[in-house]
């Protein structure tokens, strides 16, 4: 490619320098994105290796530039598609204006951040590492805790336009090659002109397209992810995201989080039962009350009965308007909590809500009996890491409100178990997504419920059909 063709591939893009080098009768230009190559690179070691490559060769060649032209990460640049994805990964494309030849020189200095501890998967015990947005970073903190070569890492380019690198890890003595295959495919498959987030990623993999539930499992912390990938799960990694996708993830999976290895399996599986018990609470108990104080009020005590009458004197909505109300407002404050500065988003959500909670009462529009339920719905939700789940968890909740508010406990009961149903058939890459659906023994009901004593971790998990299902070592 000569000097017009090149300058005609970046002739809109005007942080793309071009610079050209006389070299007594040899003419070289560079080319190359500002602020994405080591500029001290190319003053200190590219110019002085070029010089001292033209003052021993007389002629220059494809071949003379390959053997003698010592600078790393050298590679022939032969196609338009090469060069525009060379320039625009950090590389230093050098055209040899006599020789018509065209390399690039590995000098990237891509702008990224180091790890640092993961604001969302706060720890006390745990490593403070996290994942950044560079994959080779990613991939090296993963490296950096499993030194064996059976930790297998691909990669795949996708997006037509941002061609976004990829890859995916697995343990290739541990996990299934059938789910492993699955997930090739699918990659393969892709065709979008780009991928600019992890979740539209999650979406093209999914194999029914309108899913309400996530298939998937994310994670910031390192550590996090080398478990999923000893359980015999895969990693989906992303450049330019700062999080790991796991798969194939269950409903269990989704309810734990990085930290629960850090203490005694008495206490985490306290707290599993607490997080199981959020989800069920932020799903069900809005509906659960609604339908007994509007339909089922013979079955509340006659004390509590006549306090509930009590606060409910001089509202005008009825139970199910009222709730659906106050879990609108709710959401409202935790919108605008999320999208403000987060100093001004705290006092907001905090203090607007008990200021907005206490005038709902005064001026009649609630109950504190209603206030207090959809409360607790509200906040039991956060008990949750995954916020996709979350999300769900709040369509849920309205789903079988309004059913409740129509028909009672016949509509609260048939919406529990049209979503149990729901559930029990959704499939992850062939896994169950209850995990325990296929598979009901004591064992596997401790293992998702609780966390047992490490001695009692010597299987994998059965429904990812694990090579070496045993966590005796490796070719074990």
């Amino acid at each position: 490619m000569n000097e017009q063709t090149l300058r005609g591939l970046f002739h809109k893009c005007e942080d793309i320098t071009f610079q050209r080098f006389h070299f007594d009768q040899h003419v070289v230009l560079f080319i190359y994105c500002q602020g994405m190559v080591k500029n001290d690179s190319i003053n200190t070691v590219i110019l002085g290796r070029l010089h001292q490559f033209f003052q021993h060769e007389s002629t220059v060649s494809k071949n003379t530039i390959q053997a003698r032209l010592h600078v790393s990460g050298l590679q022939e640049i032969k196609t338009k598609e090469q060069a525009i994805d060379a320039v625009f990964s950090g590389k230093l494309l050098v055209a040899f204006m006599q020789a018509n030849v065209l390399f690039a020189i590995d000098i990237a200095d891509v702008p990224q951040r180091q790890p640092e501890e993961t604001k969302t998967e706060v720890t006390i015990n745990g490593p403070r590492d996290d994942f950044i947005e560079d994959i080779t970073v990613n991939v090296a903190l993963i490296r950096k805790r499993l030194r064996t070569t059976t930790l297998s890492y691909e990669r795949f380019i996708v997006g037509k336009r941002t061609k976004t690198t990829v890859g995916v890890l697995y343990m290739s003595d541990i996990a299934s090659p059938a789910i492993l295959q699955q997930i090739k495919e699918r990659l393969q498959a892709i065709d979008v002109d780009g991928i600019h987030s992890g979740n539209q990623l999650q979406e093209l993999l999914n194999d029914h397209p309108y899913t309400l539930f996530p298939r998937y499992q994310y994670t910031g912390r390192p550590d996090f992810a080398v478990q999923g990938l000893l359980s015999g799960r895969f990693l989906i990694l992303v450049d330019g995201i700062a999080y790991v996708i796991i798969a194939p993830a269950n409903l269990f999976l989704l309810l734990k989080a990085g930290e629960d290895n850090e203490y005694t399996f008495l206490y985490n599986s306290f707290e599993r039962v607490m997080r199981i018990f959020g989800v069920l609470a932020a799903t069900l108990l809005p509906g659960f009350w609604v339908a007994l104080t509007s339909f089922h009020q013979n079955q509340i005590p006659l004390t509590l009965l006549a306090t509930v009458v009590e606060s409910r004197r001089g509202v005008p909505l009825p139970s199910g308007l009222e709730a659906i109300l106050m879990l609108l407002l709710f959401e409202l404050f935790r919108e605008a909590g999320m999208r403000l500065p987060m100093a001004i988003g705290q006092t907001l959500s905090v203090v607007g809500g008990l200021i907005m909670g206490d005038a709902a009462i005064r001026a009649g529009l609630t109950s504190p009996a209603m206030l207090v339920i959809i409360g607790a719905s509200s906040v039991s939700t956060f008990t949750l890491v995954n916020q996709p789940l979350i999300g769900t968890i709040t369509l849920l909740r309205f789903f079988i409100l309004i059913l409740s508010s129509i028909f009672g406990f016949p509509g609260f009961f048939s919406a529990s178990f049209f979503i149990l149903l729901y559930v029990a058939r959704i499939r992850t890459f062939g896994a169950p997504y209850l995990g325990l659906a296929t598979r009901v023994n004591v064992q596997n009901i401790l293992r998702a419920v609780f966390r047992l004593p490490a001695q009692k971790y010597t299987h994998r998990p059965s429904a990812l059909d694990p090579q070496d299902p045993t966590r005796t070592g490796e070719n074990s």
